[in-house]
């Protein structure tokens, strides 16, 4: 089952190198994108290269819980500060903002709700290891 843990940096990985490598194809095929603006090449490579580092932080946490638990919070901080961003947004229009919260649930909050539970069993894994050191 440990395996489970390793989806979300893949996920990461994988959306953020498509999102360096193709932006321009990636940029229509994500639901909800198309609504916040017209297309910045540049931007969509920045934002990727973000996923790519927040997938990096998560993998080396779950390889090495001791030294990658900083790296972990940091990841989780931008994954949650994405998430904030897209609970404000939807109530900020005119339209009913359950659909766009709906929408943005696989992509956005999961992740992010992901996210706090790897760093909670990482910094737990950190704990146990140290405390066997310690003894």
């Amino acid at each position: 089952m440990r395996w489970v843990k390793w989806i979300l940096p893949a996920i990461l990985a994988i959306n953020g190198a498509v999102m360096m490598l193709v932006p321009a194809w990636w940029y229509p095929r994500v639901p909800g994108v198309i609504e916040t603006g017209a297309f910045n090449d540049h931007f969509v490579r920045d934002i990727g290269a973000a996923f790519l580092a927040c997938a990096l932080a998560m993998g080396w946490a779950l390889k090495d819980p001791v030294r990658g638990l900083g790296a972990a919070v940091a990841s989780a901080t931008f994954l949650c500060l994405h998430a904030v961003i897209h609970l404000i947004m939807p109530f900020c229009g005119t339209s009913l903002p359950w659909p766009l919260l709906a929408r943005d649930f696989p992509g956005v909050f999961l992740p992010a709700i992901l996210s706090l539970l790897i760093v909670r069993s990482c910094w737990r894994r950190a704990r146990r290891l140290e405390t066997r050191m310690e003894a």
